[in-house]
């Protein structure tokens, strides 16, 4: 080795540590940022830089040179003062110690012929070039050592070359410049040098950055400083031996990975450097010259007209401005623009400015009807806007280059270029932006066809925006520009995109990106101007109603590895990441010089800047300290220096955080989610945002966010003064909150389980730290230490860092929170010294790292961060900080409500804990939590309860272990009154059947919802029958194939046992299974063929169960087998075959005992409807079957011998053989016949057989048609003289109806009768058949009444069927079945004459019947009233006002039909309908008083109005009919006090008031105009009726008087006021005659009652009177639905009436009601009045369809126009102010009437209603 390098002959010497050899080193000096800073050696010239930037620079230093020089021409002797100074200065700078060592050394020549000399002249002819008097004069005074070396003389290599200077100890290397000695040797010229410069363009092509390229004669020698001697070095050994044990590393320093690759990049960026200053300089100079040469006279391709109004001002061609743009951009990239000329920028710079000028003249805007030339027009000036934006970002690239001179920074061409954008933006991109295909159709499709030149003028905007941002992040611009900028940005921020692409002309994506430009633009003047936060801050909140509410328009800022947010959401965070987080005003990875100028004059107060609201300015930096000095620290001063440095900016930044919350919080809470206004939404979404992020390496600021939105959503349910609006949305965001918690430790256990421990020992230790963080068992301190989570999440962030300011607010934060959480461990803790396992060192390192971002890359090297890594280490750090820890906090608050009183909360609580468990099921593990849920299931409140279910459900999806035990508190529920409650635990039940195996379970489940098939609700009847498919038949398709497996078979057996089960749990199950299996195989049902299948399966399955049942008793019975059986038979007759049938037959032939009757009642039912569908070819089978069932008749029941007829009816019918069964019928007539003369009194068993023979032969009448046998019958008898066999029946029969015989035969008899009518109706026309039934109503027996009713209802319901089944024949299926539909449904017949006949002959009795207690004959005589109508048999009216009361029935099957027939009869006879409302609202007030007992208006639990299925009928006809019914109502609670009636213990007058307005109080108004019309009718009755009964109040029982002068016609005001007698005490008031207070108490307990109820209504729906300020409803708002206000709950007013009830109790209470009233009309607050009267006024007008006139309108025209009572206004009424004489009466029919020729102005009495709100408002 050479020992130039440290090594010599005698041995090998090893190579030093960089530590030993640094001090020897260069760079001990000068820290080599870039490869500029200390260049490379090369082989080739370096490139020499004028110091001039121009021609007149140079002239200008050359005229101070030629005054030094005329000095010395004419004063020689003398040298003045500044030519000394002069040479001083040379002289210094000249000064050889501070000069680098130069040696030239040339190639040697090939010959020395060669070698040419200047101007053709030799070596030795060379002259010495001519300088100065003064050049001679500073050569002569300076002393500067030299030599000459010739090529053939070099020095031999072990000769050191001779210098001037003696070689430098290296005692002070650091200070030491060592630079490379260059040798020089005569050169040729250079091509540049032998150029013609006869043109400018020439001229700037000598420019002194061109590379020489002839050969160069030079050669560069790099000798090494003398320190790199081998001699100079010292032996080390202890240094050797650690770092040979591996205990020391040779560098502590990081080596950075790009050092070798700038090495070797450098000189390729130098070349790229130089040639892009090359093309740039080349493209300005033909610029110039095309300018110098005239651009407009002389037309080029370089300039183009102006597109403004000055057409004479020539710009620069768009052509050039992309590429004298793109040239620019390139030379500041590379580092170039520094040599570029300030003049040359500055003249470019004027060319720019008259590009950028035009664009905010040109007009944008778009016109309504333009033609295609206004079109046209248009594009031209938005090509031109292009065309000045393009000149925009040239100007914009200019002033952020770097450059220092200050001319380059016009704050005019500021101002112009924000004036420009800002006008593009405002007048074409926004507005463009905003329009939607449906708003503006012929706009939007004019913007969509010059898409292509609109996305240009936007991505050029985009750019503009940018380099704004760029520009007033680096440089000091007045406070106008910065407030420009700043509103423009929020303006862009709060645009509202298109939620889909084909609404957005300019696309989503691409307006989006100028939307984050805009958000970084913000952050960017957030971060500078610190006095500018909180303006900023609220600006941004106070735009934030313009935000859509809509999740999918407002969420489209996409995240790298996330869900997409809010553009806000993610403004906000970076706001609040950037308050702390300490910046820079240099970016130290760009080279240049930015913004030296504007510091100048602020670079003194940078360390005490503060913002204006005394936040620290992010300018607020230290140096970092050395390490090495660590033991110059006290422990406590280490703590003082982190504290000062983190504290100020952590609590800027929770300062900033806890003002957006509280703003949040408090719009919210004046909003709903339903409200015009979107604070609650906003709230919503804003926290699920910050959620979304949780965790996030790039979003630490979310945490903070949330942590301040927790405490505060803490603290208001902890709160005793919050409402329950404000705690139930606290509670619904605690919900959030903590599915939020949950999903961030799912997702840190998902990165957890992604960590290969393996890869390194990073990774090994964070998956510990995080297994014992999920676990709750870290050690807070392992996080906060110098090798936990928080490092490797900077190292993460700081990898990733490109210049992005995100990234690096985001590293902020992350230190000032690291720090924060060390200090606050610290005051926990009260560690007041070092620890081992805390060193002060880790306090000095998070300082150093807040204060200097690159301090961590620059002095430690670590292992490379993964991606995985560091996303981990974020989540770790989220999970570690207050608001993931409050998770159980969290938990307790949220189970704490379930238990609260208010049921909206209690409600809140339990969906915001489904939710949690949603995320995180091991809640479940706490104790009592299912205990507590289904404490829930069972509340009063309906909300509480559906919520319950929902929590249950969640539950039991996550331990399905639970269903055993809670099935059967969901059961319950089925038959919840609620409705939405039925139908979630019809559906909990259905989850909990299908994961279920236990066949108890699955048959108890089945019973519950088949009963809800017949639910009164028909959304609840289709929901149950769904579930049935889905339950019994869908999981069987596949199972009815012959190749399924036997699995699939086994199952389906297990279907058909559990049908079985079910059967067998109650007898109304058949009845609900066969309309579920009919409506399973209807031809309506979409699966019918399937189902049909599936059930033919099971039934084969059924006969199978038949053959093989043993004795199992896990096994069903054969009787529950054929009971089931028959439901299908019933169903459908062919899932039935003909051999299954003959396996029954056995069954028919043996009936011995009960069982056996209960088996033969099923065969028989299974043969009566399968029978008629077998083939012809099973004859003798079916003659088995017949004389099998006629051997049986004498033995069976009702029930069985009514199927027995049938089926035999049915077989004759088949067989063609009905001899056998006239002759039993002749057989029966002659018994009864032969007793009826008979005394049946004293002979019981006699008169059993009349029975049994009666109901036998009215069973043959009603199955069997014997027609064609009349003449057989009148052989039989006679005496029969009629025309049909069934009137030979009911003669025969009828006797037995008479009053002396026994009332078990009378009985027989009327049903046997009714029997025979029903399939034979003229029967029903019969006058003595009518008048047995006619006496059965007179007398009022029960039992017999129940009879003749149950045969009208079965009767009616025939008829229905008979027409329903007529009209399933479609019309237009052709002539063949025109005539057959119209023969079944349309054709006159007996059965429509016996229909009208019954309706019209004993409706009364009926409508008497079903108006009594609710028994069963109450429904059987509704459910007549109902086919009735349906039928359509009698007027409306005639029933009408009876369904109307039997709506309010106690008995939920009676009000349902009453309700169904009401709702059909207003469909379809509204006008008519509703005249009898008013006695229909009287009946029911009846009904409920006198039959059931109860004369409230409302029910509790939950609270709702008696009426409502009244009220819910007349919502959905005209509002005029609902107008009109509301006034009426009001109306009948009127009275005039001379006629009131106050008989009895309770008047009936304040009863039915009482029932009136309580239904009041609660019905559902569906208009705003109905119920300011029912509030204006209350407040007219009060303040007309009132007026007259609180003077006779005052007058009779207060004895309040005037003393009026008889000469005055009316007391003056002041007389008056004086006059007033004060009101007597209750107890000195004289006692007034009983009589008298009763009556004045009634009144008043009336009155009082309609006031309440008015004063409820107002708050209830949010009526109170419109304060200052306030708009007042318009028409179209009448016209919408009201809104409830939450939480206003009706408990007040029914405890405020039923405490009015109890005036009449004793005289006391009553004289305490009056003297109440008597205040209520006479005292007043005048404020109200005077406020709030022609408001009242003019809306109850406009509610009655009224406009009040305008004040401009003639006052002659409105006086009178009013209602009587309201003719002027009521002001304070007092006492004295009435007559003492008889007050006039109130006008009654008048009232409220317009008089002709005018319009009606105001409701009457509104105005002078006093608005003693009670406690309401």
């Amino acid at each position: 080795m050479d020992s130039t390098n440290g090594a010599g002959a005698t041995g090998a010497w090893r190579t030093p540590t960089v530590d030993e050899a640094l001090q020897y080193s260069p760079f001990s000096s000068i820290v080599p940022f870039t490869p500029i800073t200390i260049p490379l050696p090369s082989a080739r010239p370096t490139i020499h830089t004028s110091p001039f930037g121009d021609e007149d620079e140079r002239n200008r230093s050359g005229a101070a040179l030629e005054s030094l020089e005329q000095e010395l021409n004419h004063y020689p002797q003398t040298t003045s003062g500044r030519l000394e100074r002069t040479l001083q200065d040379l002289q210094q700078l000249l000064k050889a110690d501070d000069l680098p060592q130069f040696q030239f050394k040339s190639i040697p020549p090939t010959s020395p012929a060669s070698q040419p000399f200047p101007n053709g002249l030799n070596g030795a002819h060379a002259q010495s070039p001519q300088i100065s008097k003064f050049a001679a004069m500073v050569a002569k005074r300076t002393n500067i050592s030299y030599r000459y070396l010739t090529p053939e003389a070099s020095p031999p290599q072990d000769q050191k070359p001779f210098t001037s200077t003696p070689p430098v100890p290296h005692q002070n290397a650091s200070a030491q410049k060592i630079l490379p000695k260059i040798l020089v040797t005569p050169n040729t010229a250079t091509e540049a040098q032998r150029k013609p410069a006869g043109s400018k363009l020439g001229a700037a092509l000598l420019s002194p950055l061109e590379y020489n390229t002839t050969p160069s004669k030079l050669a560069v020698v790099i000798p090494l400083p003398p320190s790199s001697q081998h001699a100079e070095y010292e032996a080390l050994p202890e240094v050797d031996a650690r770092i040979q044990a591996g205990e020391e590393s040779p560098s502590k320093k990081r080596k950075r990975e790009d050092d070798d690759e700038a090495l070797n990049v450098s000189y390729d960026q130098r070349q790229k450097m130089n040639a892009a200053v090359q093309n740039l300089q080349m493209l300005m100079a033909e610029i110039f010259e095309a300018e110098d040469m005239g651009a407009l006279e002389n037309p080029s391709n370089y300039f183009i007209p102006s597109f403004g109004e000055d057409q004479n001002s020539p710009v620069l061609a768009p052509a050039i401005h992309d590429r004298l743009s793109s040239t620019l951009s390139k030379a500041i990239s590379f580092g170039g623009i520094s040599h570029i000329s300030a003049v040359d920028l500055s003249r470019v710079q004027r060319l720019c400015e008259v590009a950028a000028t035009t664009v905010e003249n040109l007009s944008l805007s778009v016109g309504e009807d333009w033609a295609e030339s206004d079109v046209e027009e248009w594009c031209r000036r938005v090509e031109g806007s292009i065309h000045g934006l393009q000149a925009d970002r040239i100007l914009l690239r200019i002033m952020t280059a770097g450059r220092e001179e200050k001319e380059l920074y016009s704050e005019d061409v500021v101002q112009g270029v924000l004036s420009g954008a800002k006008h593009v933006l405002d007048t074409c991109i926004i507005p463009i932006t905003e329009t939607r295909t449906s708003e503006a159709s012929d706009s939007f499709a004019m913007f969509a066809k010059h898409k292509k030149t609109l996305t240009t003028l936007l991505q050029t905007s985009v750019k503009v925006v940018r380099l704004l941002g760029d520009l007033l992040a680096n440089v000091e611009v007045s406070e106008s520009s910065i407030a420009a900028m700043e509103f423009l940005a929020i303006r862009l921020i709060f645009v509202e995109n298109a939620p889909i692409e084909k609404d957005s002309v300019l696309g989503i994506q691409k307006f989006e990106t100028l939307r984050r430009v805009a958000m970084d633009v913000l952050a960017r003047i957030f971060a500078r101007y610190s006095h500018l936060r909180p303006e900023i801050i609220n600006d941004i909140l106070s735009s934030l109603e313009k935000l859509p509410v809509t999740r999918q328009s407002a969420r489209q800022y996409k995240m790298i590895d996330g869900k997409p947010i809010q553009l806000v959401s993610a403004l906000l965070m970076r706001l609040v990441q950037t308050s702390a987080t300490t910046s820079h005003k240099r970016n130290e990875h760009n080279s240049s010089r930015l913004g030296a100028i504007a510091d100048s004059d602020q670079s003194g107060d940078e360390m005490e800047s503060t913002s204006g609201s005394g936040q620290p300015s992010p300018r607020t930096t230290s140096k970092a300290i050395d390490l090495e000095r660590i033991d110059d620290f006290e422990f406590h001063d280490a703590v003082a220096e982190l504290s000062n440095i983190a504290k100020p900016l952590f609590d800027s930044a929770n300062t900033n955080a806890r003002h957006v919350t509280t703003y949040l919080i408090k719009r919210a809470l004046t909003s709903t989610k339903t409200g015009d206004q979107p604070y609650r939404n906003l709230l919503d979404i804003f926290t699920e945002d910050f959620l979304a992020v949780l965790g996030s390496a790039d979003w630490p600021a979310s945490e903070l966010i949330l942590r301040a939105l927790l405490i505060d959503m803490v603290n208001m349910i902890k709160s005793e003064s919050s409402t329950v609006a404000a705690k139930n949305m606290a509670l619904d965001i605690m919900g959030l909150m903590g599915s939020g918690m949950s999903d961030l430790r799912l997702q840190a256990s998902s990165s957890l389980r992604g960590v290969d421990r393996s890869q390194s020992e990073l990774a090994s230790r964070l998956s510990v730290m995080g297994e014992e963080l999920l676990d709750d068992r870290a050690d807070e301190l392992d996080l906060l230490r110098f090798d936990g989570p928080y490092r490797v999440a900077i190292e993460y962030l700081q990898a990733r860092d490109l210049d992005d300011p995100q990234l690096q607010s985001a590293c902020g934060f992350n230190l000032a929170q690291w720090a924060v959480s060390l200090l606050a461990h610290l005051d926990s803790k009260d560690i007041q010294g070092d620890e081992p396992g805390l060193p002060k060192k880790l306090l000095i390192q998070i300082r150093n790292m807040i204060a200097d971002p690159k301090w961590l890359e620059k002095e430690y090297g670590f292992e490379p961060v993964t991606t995985q890594l560091g996303r981990l280490s974020s989540s770790m750090t989220a999970l570690s900080l207050p608001f993931n820890r409050a998770f159980n906090v969290l938990i307790h608050h949220l189970f704490q409500f379930t238990s609260s009183d208010h049921v909206t909360l209690k409600s809140r609580s339990l969906k915001s804990l489904v939710q949690l468990l949603e995320k995180d099921p091991a809640i479940l593990d706490r104790s009592n939590f299912v205990v507590d849920v289904l404490r829930c299931v069972q509340d009063s409140s309906p909300l509480v309860r559906d919520s319950a279910l929902s929590l249950l459900a969640k539950c039991l999806s996550f331990r399905p272990t639970l269903d055993e035990k809670v099935y059967g508190r969901v059961v319950e529920r089925t038959m919840d009154a609620a409705l939405g409650v039925r139908k979630r635990a019809m559906k909990l039940l259905k989850e909990i059947y299908l994961r279920n195996h236990n066949q108890q379970t699955k048959a108890a489940i089945s019973h519950a919802l088949l009963h809800r098939i017949k639910d009164n609700d028909e959304s609840v009847a289709d929901l149950a029958r769904q579930i049935f498919e889905d339950i019994w038949i869908t999981p069987h398709y596949h199972s009815t194939s012959k190749d399924d497996s036997t699995a699939s078979k086994i199952a389906l057996r297990h279907q058909a046992i559990l049908i079985i089960r079910t059967v067998q749990r109650g007898e109304g199950v058949l009845a609900v299974l066969d309309t579920l299996l009919q409506d399973l195989l209807s031809k309506e049902s979409k699966s019918a063929s399937s189902n049909f299948k599936v059930c033919k399966y099971m039934v084969a399955i059924m006969f199978d169960a038949i053959v093989d049942n043993d004795d199992d008793p896990e096994k069903p019975s054969r009787h529950h087998i054929l009971e089931t059986l028959t439901v299908f038979a019933k169903a459908n007759p062919k899932l039935f075959a003909g051999a299954q049938l003959e396996i029954l037959e056995p069954y028919i032939k043996n009936l011995s005992n009960t069982d056996d009757l209960a088996i033969y009642r099923s065969v028989i039912i299974i043969f009566r409807h399968v029978l008629s569908s077998l083939s012809q070819h099973q004859m003798k089978f079916l003659s088995d079957v017949q004389a099998s069932l006629l051997g049986s008749l004498s033995r069976l029941g009702k029930a069985e011998l009514f199927e027995v007829v049938t089926c035999l009816w049915t077989l004759n019918r088949i067989l063609d053989n009905t001899e056998k069964l006239f002759r039993v019928t002749l057989s029966v007539l002659g018994h009864i016949e032969k007793f009826k003369d008979m005394d049946l009194h004293a002979n019981g068993k006699l008169a059993s057989q009349v029975k049994r023979y009666m109901y036998l032969a009215a069973t043959f009448g009603k199955v069997c048609n014997f027609e064609d046998r009349l003449s057989g019958f009148k052989e039989k008898f006679p005496t029969f003289k009629g025309t049909s066999s069934a009137a030979l029946l009911v003669d025969i029969i009828y006797p037995y109806t008479r009053q002396k015989l026994p009332h078990e035969l009378r009985e027989s008899a009327l049903e046997c009768i009714g029997m025979i009518c029903q399939s034979w109706p003229i029967q029903f026309l019969r006058a003595d058949v009518g008048t047995a039934f006619e006496l059965v109503f007179h007398n009022g027996d029960t039992k017999l009444e129940q009879i003749v009713l149950s045969s009208f209802r079965n009767f009616f319901a025939q008829e229905e069927k008979r027409s329903e089944s007529g009209a399933e024949i479609k019309v237009g299926e052709g002539a063949v079945y025109g005539s057959e539909r119209l023969a079944s449904s349309f054709v006159a017949t007996d059965n429509d004459g016996a229909s009208t006949g019954i309706a019209q002959r004993f409706l009364q009795h009926i409508i008497r019947l079903a108006i009594a207690p609710p028994t069963e004959l109450a429904l059987i005589a509704t459910q007549v009233i109902a086919s009735i109508n349906r039928q359509g048999l009698v007027h409306p009216k005639e029933s009408g006002s009876a369904l109307i009361a039997l709506e309010t029935s106690s008995n939920q099957t009676i009000a349902s039909i009453a309700f169904e027939e009401h709702r059909n009869l207003h469909h379809k006879h509204e006008s008519m309908f509703e005249k009898e409302y008013m006695n229909a609202v009287q009946q029911a007030y009846s009904y409920q008083k006198d039959i059931l007992g109860d004369p409230r208006g409302a029910v509790t639990q939950p609270f709702a109005p008696k009426l409502r299925p009244l009220f819910e009928v007349l919502k959905t006809g005209q509002s005029k009919v609902r107008k009109r019914f509301l006034a009426n109502l009001c109306s009948k609670t009127d009275f005039e006090l001379t006629k009131l009636n106050t008989k009895g213990t309770m008047p009936d007058h304040v009863l039915f008031t009482r029932f009136v307005v309580e239904n009041l109080a609660f019905f559902d108004y569906a208009r705003l105009d109905e119920l300011i019309n029912l509030i204006a009718c209350m407040e007219k009755i009060v303040t007309s009726t009132g007026t007259t009964v609180a003077h006779a109040i005052e007058l009779d029982l207060l004895k309040v008087h005037l003393d009026v002068a008889p000469t005055a016609s009316e007391p003056k005001p002041e007389d008056q006021a004086a006059a007033v007698v004060p009101d007597v005490p209750m107890t000195d008031a004289p006692l007034a005659d009983e009589e008298r207070l009763r009556q004045l108490t009634v009144a008043s307990m009336i009155l009082s009652m309609i006031w309440e109820t008015r004063t409820y209504l107002r708050r209830l729906w949010g009526l109170q009177k419109q304060k200052d300020g306030k708009s007042k409803p318009t028409i179209k708002d009448l016209n919408k639905a009201p809104t409830k206000l939450a939480f206003v709950t009706g408990d007040k007013i029914i405890d405020k009436i039923a405490e009015m009830m109890t005036a009449l109790d004793s005289p006391e209470a009553m004289m305490a009601m009056c003297k109440s009233f008597a205040e209520l009309l006479t005292v007043d607050n005048e404020v109200k009045v005077a406020e709030g009267d022609d408001d009242d006024a003019e809306l109850a007008a406009k509610a009655e369809g009224y406009e009040t006139p305008s004040e401009g309108e003639d006052d002659a025209n409105s006086v009178g126009n009013g209602p009587a009572s309201g003719g002027s206004k009521g002001k304070k009424r007092k006492g004295g102010a009435l007559s003492s004489g008889t007050p006039k009466k109130t006008k009654k029919n008048g009232a409220g009437k317009a008089k002709s020729g005018g319009r009606r102005k105001s409701r009457a009495g509104s105005s002078g209603s006093p608005d003693g709100d009670g406690g309401w408002d």
